[in-house]
């Protein structure tokens, strides 16, 4: 038989956490914040901007930081617009500070990646509307290469009428 202790997370005193060396510390805090910032997203970026900031402060290596932010990353969710303004501060004091948490080959593999997601998604919706396309529509959407452009044009295969349009679309955005 085994015996467990109980913890109340809400039981934690806030201070006792900010100055715990555990790395299951920030992940308690980051667990209290998120529940406490339910109804202000605002509130939830600036607390997720400071327990990723404490990540670095505390002294942890690269692989604890990352590891720990993604726990973060997760728990403390933001919309779009509140997480691009999150990733802005955390890429400016990553580089103020000379500490990326992703390397510069990691953050091109991961724009690869999507770059090329986004062109499959519009492809495979395009083709379930239309059945087969043009060789010369597949062909110009694989040589698109801005992911702004690649988003848009993703919510555009929604509305357009014909694959010729689409070729319109594209052709408008160049």
């Amino acid at each position: 038989m085994f015996n467990f202790s109980i913890v109340k997370l809400l039981d934690y005193q806030w201070e006792d956490l900010e100055r715990s060396q555990n790395v299951f510390a920030i992940v308690v805090m980051a667990h209290l914040k998120t529940k406490e910032t339910t109804s202000n997203l605002s509130e939830r970026e600036q607390w997720k901007w400071n327990l990723s900031r404490l990540l670095y402060e505390k002294g942890y290596n690269r692989k604890q930081i990352v590891d720990l932010y993604k726990v973060i990353d997760i728990m403390m969710a933001l919309p779009i617009e509140l997480q691009a303004s999150f990733e802005e501060k955390l890429t400016n004091y990553q580089e103020d500070k000379k500490v990326p948490l992703l390397s510069n080959i990691e953050i091109r593999a991961i724009e690869r990646t999507t770059k090329t997601t986004r062109r499959e998604d519009i492809i495979k919706l395009l083709q379930k509307r239309f059945g087969n396309l043009p060789e010369s529509l597949v062909e110009n959407i694989n040589q698109i290469d801005d992911i702004a452009v690649l988003e848009s044009l993703v919510v555009e295969t929604i509305g357009v009428n014909s694959p010729e349009d689409f070729q319109q679309l594209i052709d408008s955005q160049s």
